[in-house]
């Protein structure tokens, strides 16, 4: 008896029809159902959890770059005018999207008799379109007036604390103040508030405060000064290569520092948490994985005669083996895809999900006050979600092999005598 080619339709057809078979009729066991169930809850906890995390990863990056620069010139107080020449010169070099000057300062805050601590951002406003969390079209009066005005942009967060709202009055208080025969006196202003960022991050948005730059300099004593240089680049990512090229075009003689740098604890741990969890749960997929060996071990029992009419008739050990091996690699692959769909649905519809699971156990699962972040994120990584995939079919193609191997060396005299 021929059995056609490796893997060729006859074994192909056997596998598929032991699979479909009832359990009553010798067919795949509950453990071997268990196991396709199981692979596919795996690689969809899988690729929602790596959905989270890159999620989580990516929000917070963007809010972060959202109100910093990607690299941050220290200029120390150059006059206007040579800090302008400066900002010429890097926002000519390859990989620069813009280059700006800014004020950073941290100020009281008071208002309706609370206070808090709060950072100050001295900006232009032709330069509010690098930050993509403030939506200009809403903000009218910003900048203008004597010396920049007296109107600020708060974050979210931070009003919300503060229990303000737009056209409210503020007071900030800097440190840097008139020196007087009693030491420096602090400088405080009565602000209004002309509108709100949101980056994303309720940190940040519980932090930021955004003003005229001219009116920072005013208020912060950097009179006819650029204290920092704020550049973006194309690529958030590629900041030593453009370290280097603006350290060469401005005679390394700045210190230059970048978002990474700054925030290096915190994307570390980011990182780490990500792979570990991986692991974790590549773990638990090879784990799921090996129920496959049960249940390929049951259905090579259930068909030891049919096994041992097969060697009768003509059919090869390696014929044997095939046919087993791809039961367990059907089981594997459906497994791995009804999880990959599972876990895509899952992430594509997260705030279903989010509002579905705070319904179910009445209140908030993921509040923004603990989390630092407004909603659930999620960004569907495909490499990572294909790869888990081919993972789960990888295995499951692994572990079929010590049972198949058992059912090819299968005596047929000794099957049948005992049959």
């Amino acid at each position: 008896m021929s059995t056609g080619k490796p893997f060729g339709r006859f074994e192909r057809s056997l596998a598929w029809r032991y699979l479909r078979a009832k359990r009553e009729h010798g067919g795949a066991s509950l453990i071997a159902i268990i196991s396709f169930v199981g692979i596919a809850l795996a690689v969809a906890a899988l690729i929602v959890t790596v959905s989270l995390m890159t999620g989580f990863r990516q929000t917070l990056v963007n809010s972060l770059i959202g109100g910093q620069g990607h690299i941050i010139i220290s200029t120390n107080d150059l006059p206007e005018a040579d800090g302008l020449a400066v900002i010429d010169i890097v926002s000519g070099l390859d990989g620069v999207e813009s280059a700006s000057p800014i004020i950073e300062e941290q100020v009281l805050l008071s208002a309706n008799g609370a206070q808090a601590g709060a950072a100050v951002r001295g900006v232009r406003v032709e330069d509010l379109s690098v930050y993509p969390s403030i939506d200009e079209s809403e903000i009218e009066g910003f900048g203008e007036g004597r010396k920049g005005g007296n109107m600020i942009i708060m974050g979210k967060a931070l009003a919300a604390r503060m229990g303000v709202s737009v056209g409210s009055r503020v007071t900030l208080l800097g440190a840097a103040g008139a020196a007087t025969a009693f030491g420096s006196k602090p400088t405080s202003k009565e602000y209004v508030v002309g509108g709100f960022l949101s980056t994303g991050s309720v940190e940040l948005d519980a932090l930021y405060i955004f003003m005229p730059f001219e009116q920072a300099q005013l208020f912060f004593r950097h009179k006819g000064a650029v204290p920092l240089v704020d550049v973006r680049l194309d690529d958030y990512l590629a900041t030593d290569n453009a370290k280097r090229l603006i350290s060469e075009a401005t005679g390394n003689q700045f210190f230059l520092r970048d978002w990474k740098q700054h925030n290096a604890g915190f994307l570390g741990a980011l990182q780490t948490e990500s792979g570990v969890m991986r692991i974790i749960m590549l773990v638990l997929i090879t784990i799921t994985s090996l129920n496959i060996i049960t249940g390929v071990v049951m259905l090579v029992k259930n068909k030891t005669r049919d096994i041992a009419i097969l060697r009768t008739i003509g059919a090869g050990r390696g014929a044997v083996m095939r046919v087993f091996m791809t039961i367990g690699a059907t089981l594997g692959f459906a497994g791995a895809v009804t999880g990959l769909i599972i876990g895509t649905l899952l992430v594509v519809n997260i705030d279903s999900v989010e509002w579905f699971l705070n319904g179910v156990t009445g209140g908030e699962i993921f509040p923004a006050e603990v989390y630092g972040l407004e909603g659930l994120p999620a960004e569907l990584d495909w490499a990572t979600s294909l790869t888990t995939t081919a993972y789960a079919v990888l295995m499951s193609v692994l572990v079929s092999i010590p049972p198949a191997r058992w059912a090819a060396k299968l005596d047929p005299v000794d099957a049948l005598r005992f049959e």
